[in-house]
């Protein structure tokens, strides 16, 4: 990966559940310089949600690295269906690619992708595709609102996958995560994680303070660019 102006870690924590049903993987192209990450969180404790989000994660990854991100879920999406499978899982996928100004994110689910910008301001990329969130974004509702949260409406299995970009230039760092770090880390961990100048320092030190002991699977892909 010499050519690409980012480098890549990733870390997770299982926390209190039974199994770990979060799922990362990450792949660059030596000759190009572009690499696809993606976070996928299988919905439920069991071993088919674990093993639909490692699936899903993959799959999004190998597609992207050579499309786009939304091919890459829906990838995903396919080889889900064809796994035969009932399980499913929240999802997103983010492209770097040295010949493109913008970092593109195509997501589903509770995942969510920040970014810190040159002046260390963090900026949430993506918005929760829940019924807390659409009621919060079509009403005067603020806050949370835990009866509505987890109730997912997008997911690798069902309904559209969501894109979006970030300009490069103005970013210096960008995390890729589940909803056990997104619900359990402040910002100013974020922050403090993006700013480590080995990402997979970044990582780690986010996994940790979502904690072993956590109430859930914490995953995370830290990204930073070269000095």
């Amino acid at each position: 990966m010499s050519r690409t102006p980012w480098r890549a870690g990733g870390a997770q924590r299982q926390g209190r559940r039974d199994v770990q049903a979060d799922a990362f993987a990450l792949a660059g192209d030596p000759a190009t310089g572009r690499i696809a990450v993606a976070v996928a969180d299988g919905i439920g404790d069991t071993a088919a949600a674990a093993d639909a989000a490692d699936l899903a994660a993959e799959e999004a990854v190998a597609a992207a690295l050579t499309a786009t991100p939304e091919i890459g879920c829906v990838r995903a999406r396919n080889q889900l269906a064809l796994s035969g499978t009932t399980a499913d899982a929240s999802i997103i996928t983010a492209l770097f690619d040295p010949a493109h100004s913008r970092v593109q994110f195509t997501w589903a689910g509770l995942c969510r992708a920040y970014a810190l910008t040159t002046d260390r301001q963090l900026q949430r990329a993506t918005y929760d595709h829940s019924i807390g969130e659409r009621i919060r974004r079509h009403t005067t509702q603020r806050g949370p609102l835990p009866m509505y949260d987890r109730k997912v409406t997008h997911t690798v299995a069902r309904h559209e996958f969501v894109t979006t970009s970030l300009p490069t230039h103005s970013t210096v760092g960008v995390l890729l995560c589940s909803d056990g770090i997104s619900e359990s880390v402040p910002e100013r961990t974020i922050v403090a994680a993006l700013l480590r100048d080995d990402p997979n320092e970044g990582a780690e030190l986010l996994a940790i303070a979502a904690g072993v002991d956590g109430p859930d699977n914490a995953t995370a892909i830290v990204l930073r660019r070269a000095h």
